[in-house]
């Protein structure tokens, strides 16, 4: 969850540093990202009833891989069709449309790894899990913007934005290795013992 912490903490600096927005196009991108968020919540929750938890997660952190892809893309990708189609559109509403995609993903990725957090805890065990899963998140915020800052001291802030790229391709890696079936046979086996001895 580094990289969506860092695209949270960086986004705005990111519009008015590389995109160079202005104050009204910041404000449609917050309303956006907002709609597009709920959006996509709503949207692979449905999915993950049809694929299972682990599934979606994956397919979020691969639409996160795009989205910031298409963030550091921007600029270049305006160029390109200004050149080729023989417009004038600025590089601030091409990053409106990226928004919307940052948006999905922001939304089904907070969605989705909730969802398989609560998956693979027992029932009376779901506080510390989520409590152990919160920390580690917010840990790895401070990993990220850190790691993010002195990357853009080194290279600029354009080009750093990949360290996001690096830490979702790294995430699904190590979520390719997870077996949701065990984690949640194993959360259901530790709450049977807890049932018998209420009863």
């Amino acid at each position: 969850m580094a990289g969506v912490y860092i695209i949270i903490a960086f986004a705005f600096i990111y519009g008015a540093q590389v995109i160079g927005w202005d104050e009204d196009v910041r404000n449609i991108m917050f309303i956006i990202v907002q709609v597009t968020a709920a959006a996509g919540a709503l949207g692979f929750g449905w999915l993950q009833d049809q694929l299972g938890a682990k599934r979606t997660y994956q397919m979020t952190l691969a639409l996160w891989v795009l989205a910031i892809i298409a963030i550091w893309a921007t600029p270049a990708v305006t160029q390109w069709v200004n050149g080729h189609f023989d417009v004038v559109w600025q590089a601030q509403y091409v990053f409106l449309v990226v928004g919307c995609l940052a948006g999905l993903s922001l939304g089904s990725s907070q969605s989705a790894s909730r969802a398989l957090v609560g998956l693979f805890s027992p029932l009376a065990k779901s506080a510390e899990f989520f409590g152990f899963w919160g920390l580690a998140n917010k840990l790895a915020g401070v990993f990220g913007i850190v790691m993010l800052g002195v990357l853009q001291t080194l290279i600029g802030l354009q080009a750093s934005i990949l360290l996001c790229v690096a830490l979702f391709v790294i995430a699904m890696l190590i979520c390719a290795r997870v077996n949701e079936r065990r984690g949640r046979e194993a959360a259901l086996a530790w709450e049977s013992p807890m049932e018998s001895q209420q009863l």
